[in-house]
């Protein structure tokens, strides 16, 4: 097996951590306002009409992210300026379930360095990390680990990573969600090329999702 290096938060991307707490203060917000305005109705306000400054929020997300000076209020202005050029309930919906998404992310972050929550002490990372932090001037604190626990490494970063792409959207994430299955692949003795066949074959059998079919699944006492 190719040697597995982990290392402590040396990696660009943290572990996300504290969410339940994050949600528990959400919930007790939400009950605050409920407590005091109760139940609240209100037009949309969204559309077409911010698709302007949806667009011109993505690229300046992008531009910064580019310059190396992405911040999470790029993050969430684009996320937010998304929704608002929605007028399509199911898709503004979604747009506000990610805006969400993204500023629970944001909180996890600055619960992190208040040091709130509890950061792992290592986790699983490409081979070449440890190099680039070298690169930098660090000298990173690797092991490499044991076969009794590479597979739950592996899926402990398949968690995170598969967190990394439904927070931000970000394509590329999916490259890294594919490495990692390419390893858990390997686990099983499979190749990329295997894993391809078999996706293959229960695409032939039962299809894919291009044709974005929902099903509406019937309530749980049904009979």
């Amino acid at each position: 097996m190719a040697a597995v290096a982990t290392v402590g938060a040396m990696e660009n991307k943290r572990p996300a951590g504290g969410l339940t707490r994050v949600l528990a203060d959400i919930a007790a917000e939400r009950a605050s306002q409920d407590d005091l305005w109760g139940v609240q109705e209100f037009p949309d306000g969204s559309g077409p009409a911010y698709a302007d400054r949806a667009e011109a929020a993505k690229a300046e997300c992008a531009a910064a992210s580019s310059r190396g000076e992405l911040t999470w209020r790029h993050i969430l202005a684009e996320e937010f300026f998304e929704a608002l050029a929605e007028s399509d309930p199911g898709r503004l919906r979604a747009e506000l379930v990610q805006t969400a998404a993204v500023a629970v992310k944001w909180v996890q972050s600055l619960d992190r360095r208040a040091g709130e929550v509890d950061v792992p002490a290592e986790k699983l990372v490409r081979d070449g990390i440890p190099q680039i932090i070298r690169k930098g001037g660090r000298n990173p604190d690797v092991r490499v680990a044991g076969n009794d626990e590479y597979t739950s490494l592996l899926r402990a970063k398949l968690e995170e990573e598969v967190g990394e792409y439904t927070g931000s959207g970000d394509p590329s994430e999916l490259a890294d969600i594919l490495e990692v299955l390419h390893a858990l692949a390997a686990l099983h003795g499979l190749t990329a090329a295997d894993l391809e066949h078999l996706r293959e074959e229960k695409a032939h059998a039962h299809g894919g999702f291009r044709q974005r079919i929902v099903l509406r699944l019937p309530p749980p006492d049904a009979p």
